[in-house]
Order: C-alpha cells, then structure tokens, then sequence
C-alpha cells in the first residue's frame, strides 16, 4: 500500500461526498420549495408522514436535510410531534436509495456523464436546464469518486493490519457498530459512508457479514446532524432528534440480536451471489424497513420516551433565534422557511406594541410600558440578527422562489422594525404624560382611538397581503393609507383650532402631534410591507 493509493482513496472519498452534494443541491433547486411545501402540508398523519419520508428522502437523496427540515418544522409549530415520527422514518428507508444506485455499477459511462453535466452546466444557465445539468454533473463524480476507491482499495486489502481490523468487526459486533458510527460523524453522510463500504466490498476486502454491524453504526452516526439542528430550539424540536437517534439505535440492537439466531446475512447474500455491492445495498434497505416495521406501531411509545429524556416545556424565547437552523446543517429552502418565521416574529411583536401603546393611552396598567420596551429590544434584535442570516442564507445556492422570499425580507424586517421604534415614541409620550399627569381632551382621544383602530387595521392586513399578493387587496391598502394621510390632515387642523379656542394647553397639544405623526408613519411602513409583497 502506497502513499499514492491512499491518496486515490482519499480523493475518491473526496470526490464521492462532492458528488453526492452537487447531486442534492441540484435537485433542490430544481425542486427544494416545492418539496418543502409538500413536507409542509401532507403530513397530516404519522402514516402519510412515513410515505411522505421515503418520498422526498428518495428524491433529494439526503436524509440529513429531510431530518433538519422536520426538526424546523416541529420547533417551528408547524408539523406535531406525532406526525414527525413518521416522516423520520421515511427519510432512513428513503436515504438507501442512495446505495442502490450505487449498487447499478455504471463505472464505464460515468466520465461521460460528468462531462455532459459541467458541459452543460457552462452552457444553459437558464432554469431549469442549468440544474438538470448539476444533478447530472454531481451524478457523474458520485461514480467516478467509486472507481478512484475501488481501484485503490484493492491494494488496502493487501495490508494485514486491515485484513486483522475487519475480520474483528465480525466477532466483535459492537466495535463495528462504533467504527461506523464515528465513520458516519465525520463524513456528515451516512449515504457516502455506506458507498465507501460498497467500494470497500467491491474490491473483495469486506464481506457482508463484516459491513453489517458497520452499516448499523453508520445509521447511529448519521443522527448527530439532526441533533445539531435542534440545539437551541424548542422541546419539541429536540424530542423529534431525540426519536430520531432512539430509531436507528434500537434498529441496530433488533439487527444484532436477530443475526445472533437467525441466517439473515446468508439470505441477503444469495439474493445477489455475485454482486458485493448490490448485497451491501440490500442490507441497508432490508435494516431500515425491518426497523420501521416493527418500531412504527411503537410509535406513540418512542414519543413517551423522548418527553421522559427530554422534559418540561418551553419558557419565552426572548433574545433569540428559534426559527433559523444551524449554519451549515439542512436545506436552504429550510433556511430560507426559518427566516420568514423570525421575520413572522418581528411583525407580531411589532403589532403586540402597537395595541399594548394603544391601550396604554386610555388604560393604566402597572408594568404595560415596561413590556413595550422589552418587545422593542428583541424586535432590534430580531432586525440585526435576521440581516444577518438572510446575507448568510443569500450565499447559498437559491432557487428563484427563495431569492425572492430573501429579497422581501430583507425590506420587510426594516419596516417592521421601524414601527417598532414609532410604538416606543408613542409609549415615551404616554409616559411623559403620566409623570407630569397631563391629559388629552376628549376630542383628543376619540380622534387618537379612530386612528389607531386604521393604522393597526392597515398593518395587520399588509401582513396578510405579504403572502397571498392580492391585487384587490393591495388597492384597498392603498386607498386606506390615504384614508390615514388625510385623516392626519385634518385632526391636525381641528388640534390648531381647540388650540386657539384654549381647550387645550401647548404641552399636550405638541405630544398630540407627535402622537399623529407616528401613527402616519405606521402607515407609510404598512404600505412598503404591502408593496415588498407586491414585488413593487
């Protein structure tokens, strides 16, 4: 074994891992927002979430996103707990599709299909063609990465040391269950760990009863990333990575036991007698489904013992991101999913100030203007860090649906946070008004009331306009924020004239016009909201 074979193997490996991503990231972006809907909204039961699973899993060969994009969901509110036991383990049977594709053995024409994918790739930038091309491309190095392995790993089983290690994975079971599992840690995908076994297989140094336990590892390994994910998020969201490790933990203690009294690696064997890496495969889809069998009736007893590992519930996220995954880890759809909901966040704590200063201004509750102040330093917050992680999200390989989401987002977290800063002006007038005990007129406050109802009418419906990008309703925010503007006119004018008739003092009369001219202003923000939904 030369230093050269082990750099053919590390470059295959290499390889092989940028395949697999330059693969997925061209099928997201051919597809990612339409499969994040889907993962969105059919998962209305733990069944159709198993089907739903192996589905999207199948197709975007990366349990490692499927699993992310669940935890999001549940820590996002949007997908129960219940139903998210379903979709984990669809994305473990559904992440072996991977092997079996692997298993067709297309060595020969791989060259060929690379070349055709960057080719492609340089020529047709336009979508869809450009990421027909990138999954191609990916395709052709996932195989072309197996024959840089497989020709060089003939020569790692010419070494003894080796041939001792891996006859020890078949007499000591748990070690290969170890080996695999920090095999698939560091490759960050069980789908290429399991392809270096079949390379390994492939080149007759590694039999099936040797990479079984080595493939039960690996599924335990492949966890760590939905774990990651959920770090930080909600209980729920770390119930379903917990669900998600007891899953492939217990699939590998059902396997072990089960090959202690039963022929199982002799049967798979002789479905496919002279094809290693068909056998590998096999075993893979066999272990998963096996698992999913028995453990999915099992399922409401998983979820007991996840909120036993993980309990209590969930106190306010304050200061934080909840929403927004870990850099790095899942889809950029996913990423993209967790924006809009902080963004979401913003605008409810920027509405909740919104009606706190407005009863504020007719009721004395103890500690009401206090809260306005804590809203507003997480809607700053919220505005930084969400900028932030939209540029972050933005470097990413987006398709047309997301860039535009980042693009409203990035106009939208503004307004929102500006009318956040006009509530705290409202709720610093209102204080200053209840130190130096100071009131408005009647007249006054009937006017401010009829004000406030428009503009947090306004606001709330440019909200709901951000996502259905009604026409109809943009028109009836326009004429609404006119209405506001001419109403501002006119109060103004009826203040100058109690002014002069002294029914009120100056004091008051300039904390009124503020008063008016922040709430002009939400209405202003409220349009640009409307108009960023808009595309305007």
């Amino acid at each position: 074994m030369t230093f050269d074979n082990w750099l053919g193997i590390a470059g295959g490996i290499a390889l092989f891992l940028y395949g697999i991503r330059i693969m997925g990231n061209g099928i997201e972006r051919l597809a990612g927002s339409k499969l994040k809907t889907i993962l969105e909204k059919l998962t209305k039961n733990r069944f159709l979430g198993l089907i739903v699973g192996v589905v999207i899993t199948g197709i975007i060969q990366s349990s490692n996103a499927v699993s992310v994009m669940t935890v999001g969901f549940v820590n996002a509110g949007l997908m129960p707990l219940t139903n998210a036991v379903g979709v984990i383990m669809g994305a473990n049977i559904g992440t072996t599709i991977t092997g079996q594709l692997i298993a067709f053995n297309i060595d020969a024409v791989s060259p060929i299909i690379a070349f055709l994918g960057v080719m492609g790739m340089t020529f047709f930038k336009k979508k869809p063609w450009n990421n027909i091309f990138y999954i191609l491309a990916g395709l052709g190095m996932l195989f072309m990465g197996m024959m840089l392995m497989k020709s060089n790993m003939v020569y790692l089983g010419q070494e003894e040391w080796f041939c001792t290690l891996v006859k020890s994975f078949e007499d000591y079971p748990l070690l290969g269950v170890l080996f695999g599992t920090v095999m698939t840690m560091l490759l960050q995908s069980v789908s290429a760990s399991v392809g270096v076994l079949q390379a390994m297989a492939a080149a007759n140094i590694l039999t099936l009863g040797q990479a079984i336990y080595l493939i039960c590892g690996q599924n335990i390994g492949c966890t760590a990333v939905s774990v990651v994910a959920a770090m930080g998020g909600t209980k729920d969201a770390k119930r379903t990575a917990a669900i998600h490790v007891m899953f492939n933990v217990f699939a590998c203690v059902i396997c072990i036991v089960l090959l202690q009294f039963l022929p199982l690696t002799d049967w798979i064997a002789s479905l496919s007698p002279n094809n290693p890496t068909q056998q590998l495969a096999n075993a893979n889809t066999f272990l998963k489904i096996g698992a999913t069998i028995v453990l999915f009736p099992l399922s409401n007893l998983l979820i007991k013992l996840s909120r036993l590992i993980i309990r209590g519930e969930d106190k306010s996220a304050g200061k934080k991101l909840i929403y927004i995954p870990a850099k790095g880890f899942g889809s950029a759809a996913v990423a993209v999913s967790g924006a809009e909901l902080e963004c979401r966040r913003m605008y409810e704590l920027s509405l909740d100030n919104m009606k706190r200063v407005h009863q504020a201004l007719f009721t004395k509750k103890k500690g009401d203007l206090e809260e306005v102040d804590e809203n507003e330093e997480t809607i700053d917050f919220l505005n930084h860090e969400i900028a932030k992680a939209l540029v972050d999200i933005n470097r990413a390989g987006l398709g047309e649906p997301e860039a535009r989401s980042i693009d409203r987002m990035h106009h939208v977290i503004t307004d929102y946070e500006r009318i956040g800063d006009h509530a705290e002006n409202i709720a610093g007038y209102i204080a200053h008004m209840r130190d130096n005990k100071l009131s408005f007129s009647d007249s006054a406050l009937t006017e401010l009331n009829v004000l406030f109802d428009k503009v947090i009418s306004i606001f709330e419906l440019a909200e709901e306009n951000l996502k259905s990008r009604n026409e109809a309703a943009f028109s009836e925010i326009e004429r609404r924020e006119q209405e506001i503007d001419d109403l501002v006119e006119l109060y103004e004018n009826e203040h100058i004239a109690r002014m002069e008739a002294r029914q009120c003092s100056a004091d008051v009369g300039m904390l009124f016009v503020e008063m008016l001219t922040d709430l002009e202003r939400v209405g202003d923000h409220a349009l640009n909201i409307a108009e960023a939904g808009m595309g305007k």
